[in-house]
């Protein structure tokens, strides 16, 4: 009003807001629409506009990644360049990629889309707006393989079952080897992560004595979420597929996690198995960083 009440043309007063926010505007500095808006005394519409239209600029969410050592990156190129020797390319669809996870009670909360619209904080309260989360919540541990195929038949524990080198044994590793030939074949590829229960000298015994072909221990990088099929899509997948609503207790959890590994679909399981060789090729072409 300033600038229009000395004459200045709307064109001028135009660009000189567009370098007001471009200069208030620096990666540092995590600083909303709304905030900006507010900061220079004009409506959050206009803002937006201007932020969108004029600088072309986006708003991305800051992504969180694990910490990596040098030692770690090490291990990932060793890992590829192991890979590409030992595989050809098309024995990576013969891999089953095995991991376990925990379900617990409180399930998954999205907050951005779940709103209660009413007059007042306590009138909305009063009428769902809260998302009560127990401090220790109940949770059941569950297996499961992912291969080009699909998935496995899982193995549900009983609840407050851990995960141990017995039972990893006498249950886990003959329900691995009977789905992995019924998947892919005599020829498959057992692959899991170095958990202690993976790793102890009985387990690593008993895989070297039944399965034909594993990925040894010392081969698979630590810290490398985005290199089990489960990690970068299966779990997030269940988790999505199940109708939290329904459960109430430990048989429902059960129920409803049978039915999220079933409501995933075989061709996005194909999919993901089949990016698993660019990620390889990505862990040379960034020297062993993180890749998403």
């Amino acid at each position: 009003m300033r600038m229009t009440d000395v004459g200045i043309s709307s064109r001028k007063i135009a660009k000189e807001f567009r370098n007001v926010v471009k200069q208030r505007f620096t990666y540092k500095r995590r600083r909303s629409a709304r905030q900006l808006a507010k900061s220079i005394r004009v409506c959050e519409a206009t803002m937006r506009r201007v932020i969108q239209e004029d600088l072309h600029l986006h708003a991305y969410h800051v992504t969180i990644q694990p910490n990596i050592q040098d030692a770690h990156k090490q291990r990932r190129k060793s890992f590829a360049y192991w890979m590409r020797k030992s595989l050809r390319k098309k024995d990576h669809g013969l891999i089953l990629f095995t991991d376990e996870k925990y379900f617990g009670m409180n399930g998954i909360y999205n907050r951005q889309n779940d709103r209660v619209y009413a007059s007042s904080r306590q009138e909305a309260d009063a009428h769902g707006g809260i998302h009560r989360l127990s401090k220790f919540p109940k949770r059941i541990m569950i297996w499961l393989g992912a291969c080009k195929e699909s998935l496995t038949t899982p193995i549900i524990f009983k609840a407050g079952e851990t995960l141990t080198h017995k039972n990893y044994i006498d249950i886990v590793l003959p329900h691995g080897l009977a789905e992995g030939q019924r998947l892919l074949g005599e020829d498959f590829i057992y692959q899991q992560d170095n958990a202690t229960p993976h790793t102890h000298k009985d387990s690593l015994t008993w895989i070297r004595n039944n399965f034909s072909r594993f990925i040894d221990e010392t081969k698979r990088p630590p810290n490398s979420p985005y290199l089990s099929v489960l990690d970068y899509y299966v779990w997030d997948a269940i988790n999505h597929n199940i109708h939290w609503e329904k459960v109430k207790n430990y048989n429902s959890l059960i129920e409803e996690i049978k039915q999220g590994v079933s409501r995933v679909p075989s061709t996005s399981v194909v999919r993901s198995v089949e990016t698993w060789s660019s990620r390889i090729s990505s862990i040379l072409r960034t020297n062993g960083d993180y890749i998403r």
